[in-house]
């Protein structure tokens, strides 16, 4: 795996930082997934999907990529908390450790930055990040969950019902069963957690339906076992599938983003230029 950051010595860095190397951060979670899936879900999906995508990129030779170790600890809501596993840092302190993990990117040199957010409380503080390096740096770093990248996937083999798709959920479990199935109990499945709330404003999935307002899912059910969805028709061909459609869709993008050019206007008629 000649992706990883980590497993670089400085002057090999270097040779990243001048071929203007993409780098990708997974981020995840440590917290409580139910009765069937380990703890370290969030982390570890996130670690395994950014470690297919960068072999993709690698093999086809088009995209230079160095993928960090993945962050494992985040914001994770109080209700999640009733449960043992949670290892939650307060939104201020998980936007401040990102944003100094990112800085040290780009103080670097390394002009590209993706994070894969693998845990569902993330996307709102991820992007403050994402518009303070650009304002102190002037690089503009992108992030994204995986969901987007596998939805249509999932949604032509899915088995649970609208509402079975968000936490310890079908895709979840399925994904975990291809990665490490030695870590899942499905002799614990149920579906006793399906979200049942679905209105023109609430999707109450991740896949299926509009969320058009900001409402916390524990506002509006509380789980029994901890998790939100039905993971009883989860299967490793599943996973395998999911994953699949992730590198493929998550790669276009990675060509997407990589190789663009900043759209600038010809006359521009800002007052002062801050970059």
């Amino acid at each position: 795996m000649g992706y990883l950051f980590q497993e670089k010595t400085w002057p090999e860095l270097k040779e990243y930082i001048d071929k203007n190397a993409l780098i990708i951060l997974p981020v995840g979670e440590m917290e409580e997934h139910s009765l069937w899936l380990p703890v370290d879900t969030d982390a570890r999906i996130a670690e395994y999907l950014t470690g297919q995508l960068a072999a993709h990129l690698e093999e086809e030779g088009k995209i230079p990529v160095l993928v960090m170790p993945a962050i494992w600890s985040g914001y994770t809501p109080k209700a999640v908390q009733q449960w043992p596993g949670a290892m939650a840092l307060r939104p201020q302190v998980f936007i401040e450790m990102v944003h100094d993990i990112c800085a040290s990117i780009a103080r670097m040199g390394f002009s590209k930055l993706f994070m894969l957010d693998c845990h569902g409380q993330h996307g709102p503080m991820l992007n403050v990040v994402t518009k303070l390096i650009a304002d102190e740096f002037g690089f503009y770093y992108s992030s994204a969950t995986p969901v987007p990248f596998f939805a249509q996937k999932f949604n032509e083999i899915r088995k649970s019902p609208q509402g079975g798709a968000s936490h310890a959920c079908e895709y979840e479990a399925s994904l975990i069963l291809h990665i490490s199935p030695e870590l899942v109990h499905p002799e614990l499945f149920n579906n006793e957690d399906l979200l049942l709330h679905h209105t023109a404003f609430i999707a109450g999935d991740a896949t299926l339906g509009s969320q058009k307002v900001t409402w916390s899912t524990f506002g509006i059910q509380e789980p029994k076992y901890g998790a939100c969805g039905d993971p009883t028709g989860a299967t490793a061909e599943t996973g395998r599938l999911l994953t699949e459609a992730f590198v493929e869709n998550a790669s276009a993008f990675m060509h997407e983003y990589y190789f663009h050019k900043r759209i600038v206007p010809e006359n521009s008629t800002k007052v002062w230029d801050l970059t």
